[in-house]
């Protein structure tokens, strides 16, 4: 009985790790765009923010359908519909993203804390790499209300640091909310 119930628990965590079933502090992907992130792990909750795939976020814990996950860049928290992560990233994202790309990241997260330690907001809600070099930025709407000058001499900054993340096959674009593009460098 006890062996029997031993193979079973066995083949219970074979199955949990095989389909990819997250838990506590492991890294969840967003895999969709305008995705909500809540107050509470209900539709009736109120919306503290929209992010996009791409996102690499710390589930902290779950109640029922929803996931409570970290969200390193503004410091704190929120909870998403588990049908609208993963535990896993996409093959092709996986397969395309340049291991400078993880570090461009933590940059744009600690320019983003920087900025909400200053402003009380954020202006980048998303990274995700485009391939062939390319890295696209969703600005929020506090970075796209800032005087144009402001922004071409950011827009100059972020591309001079994702290409010496990249090299010199590099293309930093920055999309609004709506994925429409504000800009490319170069």
């Amino acid at each position: 009985m006890f062996r029997r119930l031993f193979f079973l628990l066995c083949i219970c965590l074979f199955l949990d790790v095989a389909c990819g079933i997250a838990s506590r502090g492991d890294r969840v992907d967003v895999n969709g765009s305008g995705v909500n992130v809540r107050s509470g792990p209900d539709t009736s909750r109120s919306v503290l923010m929209q992010i996009g795939e791409g996102h690499e976020l710390t589930e902290i814990e779950r109640q029922d359908d929803w996931v409570r996950v970290k969200i390193a860049w503004i410091g704190g928290s929120g909870w998403i519909h588990e049908s609208l992560l993963t535990s896993e990233a996409p093959a092709d994202a996986a397969r395309q993203r340049p291991p400078s790309y993880h570090q461009f990241v933590e940059d744009i997260e600690q320019l983003n804390m920087d900025i909400l330690d200053i402003l009380g907001d954020v202006f980048f809600t998303r990274v995700a790499y485009r391939g062939e070099g390319r890295v696209e930025l969703t600005a929020t709407p506090a970075w796209l209300s800032a005087p144009a000058e402001e922004r071409r001499r950011d827009v100059e900054a972020l591309y001079a640091l994702w290409k010496a993340h990249q090299g010199d096959e590099s293309t930093l674009v920055i999309v609004d909310p709506r994925d429409e593009q504000v800009t490319q460098a170069p």
